[in-house]
């Protein structure tokens, strides 16, 4: 029987592995929980970020698109479209999902997509932004072959790229975090990367940097 224990359990493995940057066991046992459970708005939306984390746009989209059909139009179904469609390179596609989203009067981070509506009015600006991704791209090659220090290097030019880019900058305070040792540089990125984005998950990551520093502080 899989009770509610068993399934509270399963999505905190999940959410830490997201965390440690583990994308491929987060989507093991985020496919594991919609075994079980079916798919459920959580289940949908998770496995569609690790899909964005691990640079396969077209499946997240997918996934996001299935909780809209599934579950309606809401402020963050639209939110996570306009994120797949702005990392796509059509810069078209982006302008007007990021337009949907602002038009909304329910819209969670105004000055996230206030920022990606520039950037997409401004071909040179969109330009760099897509290079970043490619260093974003970059980033989770080298973080797979164990290459902290290379990664690092890459989510760092990935968010200079791109200002709006939290997943980098997520993906920077989990090395911080995790593999350097660093809760206060952690606590800084995850909290920049909530202020353009506030996710759960990205909330929970500042709880942990900032419970990992109080730690080290006594």
């Amino acid at each position: 029987m899989f009770t509610y224990l068993h399934t509270r359990l399963l999505v905190r493995r999940a959410l830490n592995a997201y965390v440690l940057g583990d994308y491929a066991k987060a989507e093991r046992l985020f496919l594991k929980l919609r075994a079980k459970q079916g798919d459920t708005q959580l289940v949908l939306r998770n496995l569609g970020l690790v899909r964005m984390a691990q640079g396969d746009l077209a499946g997240a989209e997918s996934y996001f698109l299935h909780e809209l059909e599934r579950f309606g139009p809401a402020p963050d179904r639209l939110q996570a479209l306009a994120d797949v469609a702005y990392l796509s390179g059509d810069r078209q596609k982006a302008a007007r999902r990021i337009k949907d989203v602002l038009e909304d009067p329910g819209c969670t981070a105004p000055k996230l997509y206030g920022q990606r509506a520039a950037i997409c009015g401004d071909a040179a600006a969109y330009a760099r932004a897509m290079q970043g991704k490619r260093d974003f791209a970059e980033g989770n090659a080298r973080l797979a072959s164990k290459d902290v220090d290379g990664a690092l290097a890459a989510f760092r030019r990935a968010a200079a790229a791109d200002p709006t880019d939290f997943a980098a900058l997520n993906n920077i305070g989990g090395i911080l975090l995790n593999q350097k040792e660093d809760p206060a540089g952690a606590a800084e990125a995850f909290s920049r990367a909530l202020a353009l984005q506030p996710l759960p998950m990205l909330k929970r990551n500042v709880v942990l940097a900032e419970a990992m520093l109080k730690q080290r502080g006594r």
